[in-house]
Protein backbone atom coordinates (compact mmCIF):
# COMPACT_ATOMS: atom_id res chain seq x y z
CA UNK A 1 0.00 0.00 0.00
CA UNK A 2 2.86 2.18 0.74
CA UNK A 3 4.12 1.74 -2.80
CA UNK A 4 0.69 2.52 -4.16
CA UNK A 5 0.53 5.67 -2.05
CA UNK A 6 3.99 6.72 -3.23
CA UNK A 7 3.02 6.13 -6.85
CA UNK A 8 -0.17 8.13 -6.31
CA UNK A 9 1.81 11.06 -4.82
CA UNK A 10 4.36 10.97 -7.66
CA UNK A 11 1.56 10.84 -10.25
CA UNK A 12 -0.25 13.74 -8.58
CA UNK A 13 2.96 15.76 -8.40
CA UNK A 14 3.66 15.16 -12.11
CA UNK A 15 0.11 16.13 -13.07
CA UNK A 16 0.30 19.26 -10.95
CA UNK A 17 3.67 20.15 -12.50
CA UNK A 18 2.27 19.76 -16.02
CA UNK A 19 -0.80 21.87 -15.25
CA UNK A 20 1.27 24.63 -13.65
CA UNK A 21 3.81 24.55 -16.48
CA UNK A 22 1.08 25.00 -19.07
CA UNK A 23 -0.55 27.79 -17.08
CA UNK A 24 2.72 29.67 -16.67
CA UNK A 25 3.45 29.42 -20.40
CA UNK A 26 0.02 30.88 -21.27
CA UNK A 27 0.51 34.09 -19.25
CA UNK A 28 1.64 37.19 -21.25
CA UNK A 29 4.54 39.39 -20.34
CA UNK A 30 4.45 43.07 -21.23
CA UNK A 31 7.33 45.46 -21.89
CA UNK A 32 7.63 49.04 -20.75
CA UNK A 33 5.55 51.67 -22.62
CA UNK A 34 7.48 53.90 -25.05
CA UNK A 35 5.96 57.23 -26.16
CA UNK A 36 6.40 59.48 -29.20
CA UNK A 37 5.45 63.17 -29.07
CA UNK A 38 3.82 64.62 -32.19
CA UNK A 39 4.17 68.24 -33.31
CA UNK A 40 2.43 69.60 -36.45
CA UNK A 41 2.45 73.25 -37.56
CA UNK A 42 0.15 74.78 -40.17
CA UNK A 43 1.64 78.21 -40.82
CA UNK A 44 -0.53 81.12 -41.87
CA UNK A 45 -0.43 81.74 -45.60
CA UNK A 46 -2.20 83.97 -48.10
CA UNK A 47 -1.54 83.69 -51.83
CA UNK A 48 -3.08 85.14 -54.95
CA UNK A 49 -2.58 84.14 -58.57
CA UNK A 50 -3.82 85.89 -61.71
CA UNK A 51 -3.96 84.79 -65.31
CA UNK A 52 -3.49 85.42 -68.16
CA UNK A 53 -0.21 87.27 -67.77
CA UNK A 54 -1.19 89.71 -70.53
CA UNK A 55 -4.55 91.19 -71.54
CA UNK A 56 -4.55 92.81 -74.98
CA UNK A 57 -6.77 95.65 -76.22
CA UNK A 58 -7.42 96.91 -79.72
CA UNK A 59 -8.12 100.52 -78.84
CA UNK A 60 -10.78 102.62 -80.51
CA UNK A 61 -9.75 106.21 -81.30
CA UNK A 62 -12.69 107.30 -79.16
CA UNK A 63 -14.80 104.73 -77.38
CA UNK A 64 -14.72 101.61 -75.26
CA UNK A 65 -12.57 98.55 -76.03
CA UNK A 66 -12.81 95.19 -74.28
CA UNK A 67 -9.81 93.24 -73.08
CA UNK A 68 -8.92 90.00 -74.87
CA UNK A 69 -9.73 87.85 -71.80
CA UNK A 70 -10.93 88.35 -68.25
CA UNK A 71 -8.34 88.09 -65.49
CA UNK A 72 -8.95 84.91 -63.48
CA UNK A 73 -7.89 85.49 -59.86
CA UNK A 74 -7.55 82.66 -57.35
CA UNK A 75 -6.98 83.50 -53.69
CA UNK A 76 -5.94 80.74 -51.27
CA UNK A 77 -5.53 81.07 -47.52
CA UNK A 78 -4.76 79.20 -44.30
CA UNK A 79 -5.31 81.67 -41.46
CA UNK A 80 -5.34 81.79 -37.68
CA UNK A 81 -8.47 82.24 -35.61
CA UNK A 82 -7.71 85.92 -34.96
CA UNK A 83 -8.42 86.78 -38.63
CA UNK A 84 -11.89 88.01 -39.55
CA UNK A 85 -11.72 88.73 -43.29
CA UNK A 86 -9.86 88.33 -46.55
CA UNK A 87 -9.86 91.14 -49.12
CA UNK A 88 -8.47 91.15 -52.65
CA UNK A 89 -7.71 94.32 -54.61
CA UNK A 90 -6.80 94.96 -58.24
CA UNK A 91 -4.95 98.28 -58.52
CA UNK A 92 -2.55 100.57 -60.32
CA UNK A 93 0.35 102.14 -58.44
CA UNK A 94 -0.44 105.65 -59.65
CA UNK A 95 -3.01 107.64 -61.59
CA UNK A 96 -1.54 106.46 -64.89
CA UNK A 97 -2.73 103.00 -65.96
CA UNK A 98 -0.95 102.79 -69.33
CA UNK A 99 1.60 104.92 -71.15
CA UNK A 100 3.28 104.99 -74.55
CA UNK A 101 6.57 106.05 -72.97
CA UNK A 102 6.47 109.38 -74.83
CA UNK A 103 4.23 111.24 -72.39
CA UNK A 104 0.85 110.06 -73.66
CA UNK A 105 -1.17 108.25 -70.98
CA UNK A 106 -4.36 106.39 -70.27
CA UNK A 107 -5.44 107.31 -66.73
CA UNK A 108 -6.87 104.80 -64.25
CA UNK A 109 -10.23 106.57 -64.54
CA UNK A 110 -10.38 105.34 -68.18
CA UNK A 111 -9.72 101.69 -67.27
CA UNK A 112 -12.82 99.85 -66.13
CA UNK A 113 -13.22 96.51 -64.40
CA UNK A 114 -16.20 94.19 -64.03
CA UNK A 115 -15.96 91.85 -61.04
CA UNK A 116 -17.66 88.49 -61.69
CA UNK A 117 -19.88 89.93 -64.48
CA UNK A 118 -21.00 92.90 -62.39
CA UNK A 119 -21.21 96.50 -63.55
CA UNK A 120 -18.04 98.10 -64.94
CA UNK A 121 -16.35 100.62 -62.66
CA UNK A 122 -13.17 102.71 -63.04
CA UNK A 123 -10.04 101.98 -61.04
CA UNK A 124 -10.47 105.05 -58.86
CA UNK A 125 -11.56 103.35 -55.62
CA UNK A 126 -9.83 104.07 -52.35
CA UNK A 127 -8.02 101.04 -50.95
CA UNK A 128 -5.57 102.83 -48.70
CA UNK A 129 -3.86 99.52 -48.00
CA UNK A 130 -2.36 99.18 -51.47
CA UNK A 131 -3.34 102.19 -53.57
CA UNK A 132 -6.23 104.58 -54.10
CA UNK A 133 -6.50 103.56 -57.79
CA UNK A 134 -8.12 100.22 -57.09
CA UNK A 135 -11.14 97.97 -57.31
CA UNK A 136 -12.19 95.68 -54.49
CA UNK A 137 -12.36 92.21 -56.04
CA UNK A 138 -13.26 90.15 -52.95
CA UNK A 139 -14.34 90.85 -49.40
CA UNK A 140 -14.79 87.52 -47.61
CA UNK A 141 -15.76 87.26 -43.94
CA UNK A 142 -14.08 84.37 -42.15
CA UNK A 143 -14.50 82.95 -38.68
CA UNK A 144 -16.95 80.09 -39.08
CA UNK A 145 -15.75 76.50 -39.20
CA UNK A 146 -14.21 75.70 -42.57
CA UNK A 147 -13.43 79.31 -43.50
CA UNK A 148 -9.92 79.61 -42.04
CA UNK A 149 -8.47 77.32 -44.73
CA UNK A 150 -10.10 77.91 -48.10
CA UNK A 151 -9.84 79.43 -51.56
CA UNK A 152 -11.93 81.67 -53.79
CA UNK A 153 -11.95 82.37 -57.54
CA UNK A 154 -12.98 85.62 -59.23
CA UNK A 155 -12.99 87.00 -62.76
CA UNK A 156 -12.23 90.61 -63.67
CA UNK A 157 -13.18 91.68 -67.20
CA UNK A 158 -11.40 94.83 -68.36
CA UNK A 159 -12.30 97.72 -70.67
CA UNK A 160 -10.48 100.88 -71.73
CA UNK A 161 -12.52 103.96 -72.61
CA UNK A 162 -10.55 106.39 -74.78
CA UNK A 163 -13.39 108.92 -75.12
CA UNK A 164 -11.97 112.43 -74.72
CA UNK A 165 -8.32 111.30 -74.44
CA UNK A 166 -7.26 112.28 -78.00
CA UNK A 167 -4.49 109.69 -77.96
CA UNK A 168 -1.97 109.39 -80.79
CA UNK A 169 -1.52 105.99 -82.45
CA UNK A 170 0.99 104.09 -80.33
CA UNK A 171 1.48 101.03 -78.17
CA UNK A 172 0.41 101.66 -74.59
CA UNK A 173 1.59 99.43 -71.75
CA UNK A 174 0.90 99.24 -68.04
CA UNK A 175 0.68 96.88 -65.11
CA UNK A 176 -2.37 95.88 -63.12
CA UNK A 177 -1.48 94.61 -59.65
CA UNK A 178 -3.53 92.06 -57.70
CA UNK A 179 -2.96 91.62 -53.98
CA UNK A 180 -4.79 90.03 -51.05
CA UNK A 181 -4.93 91.04 -47.39
CA UNK A 182 -6.10 89.16 -44.31
CA UNK A 183 -7.39 91.25 -41.42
Amino acid sequence: MNALKKAWIVMSALTLTLVLAQASQAQAINSNQATVNLNAVLAESLTVSASPATVNFTLAASGTSNGSAPVAITTTWALGKTRTSVKVYAYFTGTTALSDGAGDIIPTSSVLGSINSGAYAPFTGGAATFNVNSLLVLSQTIGAAGTFNSSHSDNVALQINTTGLALPAATYTGTLNVQAQAL
